[in-house]
């Protein structure tokens, strides 16, 4: 039996040989919602990963590369820079969040659920250079924490608000669906960094073209493209995880 397991993680390793601290998204619209959800939720719908705390959203643009981006500190690991390739959206400094530019990305219901104050939208100009001292000797090295069996026990173990999912090239092989865990492993050698991450296989390819999962009371699990009707007791019975379809590990 150990043999199945060696397989399966021999297999994401395989996967995540030339990661290298970037994550490509599909287009814009996931890399907002991924913004919205990374930011500290004060709201009743808190579960959802949709708000903030902040009446100011910082969407980064780096004019060099053309890309929009997230940089998230590992603290003895370095970071992960989470971007997607785009032309700007606009040549504006601030957007208020009802501008039709911002509500051209978001569902109705996804706009109730994401703002609750004077929220606003600010787009500085950044080249963020940590990433250009990453040498050969340094890069991240991705190792599986836990390996789970089925989605249920994912969901109702990790509970993730975040779930970032990479795509099989070849339909006979399983979809990767993984979060990061982000207090990093101490290596035992000063040139590496290590990063842990919580994985489940996918060979039924379930989470394909979703954008949302939703986990019932009783762990029954719904694959949602978009979220509507949503009672406040919806968001004490369920919870939500965004779903992340990365398009690739390529630096920008």
């Amino acid at each position: 039996m150990s043999g199945v397991l060696n397989d399966k993680i021999s297999y994401v390793h395989k996967i995540f040989g030339n990661f290298s601290n970037f994550i490509e998204l599909s287009d814009f619209r996931s890399y907002l919602l991924f913004t919205l959800t990374s930011q500290v939720p004060t709201n009743i719908m808190a579960q959802l990963g949709l708000g903030s705390s902040k009446e100011t959203i910082s969407l980064p643009y780096n004019p060099i590369f053309n890309i929009y981006y997230q940089k998230i500190n590992l603290i003895s690991a370095g970071s992960l820079i989470i971007y997607v390739k785009n032309e700007p959206i606009t040549d504006k400094f601030v957007l208020e969040k009802d501008d039709p530019v911002i509500k051209g990305f978001l569902k109705p219901n996804e706009m109730n659920l994401a703002f609750r104050g004077k929220e606003k939208f600010i787009f500085p100009l950044i080249s963020d250079c940590s990433a250009l001292d990453i040498d050969g000797n340094s890069k991240l090295i991705i190792r599986i924490d836990d390996l789970f069996h089925s989605l249920e026990s994912f969901l109702a173990v990790a509970e993730p608000n975040l779930l970032f999912v990479l795509n099989a090239s070849d339909d006979t092989k399983p979809d990767i669906l993984f979060t990061f865990n982000m207090m990093p492993e101490m290596p035992s050698r000063t040139d590496q960094k290590v990063l842990k991450i919580d994985v489940l296989l996918d060979k039924d390819h379930k989470t394909r073209d979703k954008t949302y999962l939703k986990r019932d009371q009783d762990f029954t699990i719904k694959y949602l493209n978009i979220i509507k009707d949503v009672s406040h007791a919806d968001t004490y019975k369920s919870a939500f995880s965004l779903i992340m379809n990365i398009k690739s590990f390529s630096k920008p």
